[in-house]
């Protein structure tokens, strides 16, 4: 429960940077009843693309397993907890895990917490790579924003060049309005 409470807390930092949200004013990523649930707020990466299909899996194991944990009175063993969800295998399929041991309790504790990290690991980096992404845009648009500023600047001081300048940026604008073109074709 407890790595679930952590790992929602940056699930909810993410996707709330990606929709441009205040998460500690947003009811969807606040701690009201109000709050999506963990299940949606994943679902909401994986429609946003963060996620592939097997990242969705590793998931919604996660969220069965707490589930089971933080609902269940009975369930105080990792045993008893996969024997309710059934993921035991899946688990098993996902990181190769070799039933080696002497204690299957042990080997179910070591997988919740090897996907545990790796559920974490995930975030990370998809945080990172909404951080850079970010700041491509950021960058594109300061850039968008100096050339408009100083275009005529640059006319002025550049008279010669005026017209030069002005096909150009009319040669971008174009290309521009065929590449949405394209996107609005194919949807």
């Amino acid at each position: 429960v407890e790595m679930s409470v952590k790992i929602e807390h940056l699930l909810n930092v993410i996707i709330a940077n990606l929709l441009f949200v205040n998460p500690e004013n947003s009811r969807s990523f606040g701690t009201s009843s109000q709050a999506l649930s963990f299940n949606a707020k994943a679902n909401l990466l994986f429609d946003l693309e963060k996620l592939d299909k097997q990242q969705r899996e590793k998931f919604q194991i996660f969220l069965e397993i707490r589930n089971k944990f933080a609902h269940l009175y009975a369930i105080d063993t990792f045993e008893k907890c996969f024997e309710q969800t059934k993921n035991y295998n899946r688990l098993k399929k996902i990181y190769g895990i070799d039933e080696g041991r002497e204690s299957l309790e042990e080997d179910m504790e070591t997988m919740f917490s090897v996907l545990s990290m790796d559920i974490a690991k995930l975030i990370s980096e998809i945080k990172d790579e909404l951080h850079s992404e970010m700041a491509v845009k950021y960058t594109q648009r300061k850039f968008s924003e100096a050339v408009k500023e100083k275009r005529e600047e640059y006319k002025s001081m550049n008279p010669q060049n005026a017209e030069a300048v002005e096909h150009f940026i009319d040669y971008i604008k174009a290309e521009l309005l065929k590449e949405v073109d394209k996107k609005i074709v194919k949807k």
